[in-house]
């Protein structure tokens, strides 16, 4: 199963390319806690606007916006904007802006509120005003993905992921790696069940390894360490590669999130499987790249950069499928 993933990057560049598409005589920006505010912060940055969350807006409480500069809206209360835009990360079912529209009704707000979801899917893209990147399920976003049900079938590898990696003196297969396993800063804790968690520690660390699990509460199906005797010995037969791609084969899991970019891409390779690394914070598939209905969106980037040079240079008939297939704005 191959997901579609949307980083920050994508959504803020989605959001640029599509400003065109916004009324430019709102008075405020409303985002929908949590992660309805990132786009939220974006527009109201981009377009010089106030920016507050749904139960400020519903209190008609400012939360301040800083005093490097004035606003273009110059509003002493939110419930005195003429024109609110409210504003999610994500729509599918419409469900979570339909309550937020009736709560603010029930504020007393006389305005006209108008709707944003940065992501929709084809179907739910009928169901806001605005959008700006238009991206079919499955899918999963850079800021929930340890939030997300998708772990409950994943694969996890552990240093990197879950925690910080070893430094070389802490590395030594003694001592100072039992007291690295044992405190070692945590990275991301997932939220969910965890299907698998597959790491090339040794089987003779388990004990360490599950102290460390449970302390950070974090829930898991398996733990998959590597049995070999030492460290020389995983590192001669180069067995930590395999291992991974092994047990993602086995367990028959959706997902297999990396920390190394190059482990990434030869256990995508090897097992034809999505595959997503966290220090290049991307999801690769076989062939090494992000799914290809996410590239659309980058592919939008450089045409609306580049389509005055376009029109110029290129026939009208490849200007115009250009224009049809990256130049439309997502609403």
């Amino acid at each position: 199963m191959n997901f579609n993933y949307v980083s920050y990057d994508m959504m803020l560049d989605a959001i640029y390319c599509n400003l065109a598409a916004l009324p430019r005589d709102l008075d405020l920006v409303v985002g929908l806690p949590r992660s309805g505010m990132i786009p939220a912060y974006a527009i109201g940055l981009i377009l010089n606007l106030p920016v507050v969350d749904l139960q400020s807006f519903i209190d008609n409480k400012f939360v301040g916006n800083g005093h490097t500069r004035s606003l273009r809206s110059a509003i002493a209360a939110p419930h005195l904007a003429r024109k609110l835009l409210l504003v999610d990360d994500s729509c599918n079912s419409g469900a979570s802006v339909d309550r937020a529209l009736i709560q603010i009704a029930d504020s007393g707000y006389r305005g006209l509120t108008q709707t944003c979801a940065a992501i929709v899917t084809p179907y739910s893209k009928r169901l806001v005003d605005f959008s700006f990147l238009t991206v079919s399920e499955p899918r999963v976003f850079q800021w929930n993905l340890f939030h997300h049900s998708i772990l409950s079938n994943a694969c996890l590898d552990f240093d990197g992921v879950l925690c910080v990696d070893p430094t070389d003196d802490e590395n030594d297969d003694g001592e100072n790696y039992k007291r690295f396993l044992l405190n070692a800063a945590p990275l991301h804790l997932p939220t969910p069940k965890v299907g698998h968690i597959v790491s090339a520690r040794l089987e003779k660390y388990r004990g360490e390894t599950e102290d460390w699990l449970s302390m950070h509460g974090v829930i898991y199906g398996e733990l998959h360490l590597l049995d070999l005797p030492n460290k020389q010995e995983r590192i001669r037969t180069n067995a930590h590669l395999v291992h991974k791609s092994e047990i993602y084969k086995q367990t028959n899991a959706d997902l297999f999130v990396e920390s190394n970019l190059d482990q990434a891409q030869h256990i995508a390779a090897n097992t034809g499987l999505p595959v997503f690394c966290v220090d290049s914070m991307q999801m690769i598939n076989s062939l090494g790249n992000n799914p290809g209905a996410l590239n659309r969106a980058l592919w939008r980037s450089v045409y609306l950069r580049s389509r005055n040079v376009a029109s110029r240079y290129l026939p009208k008939d490849i200007t115009a499928f250009l224009k049809n297939r990256f130049g439309r704005t997502g609403r």
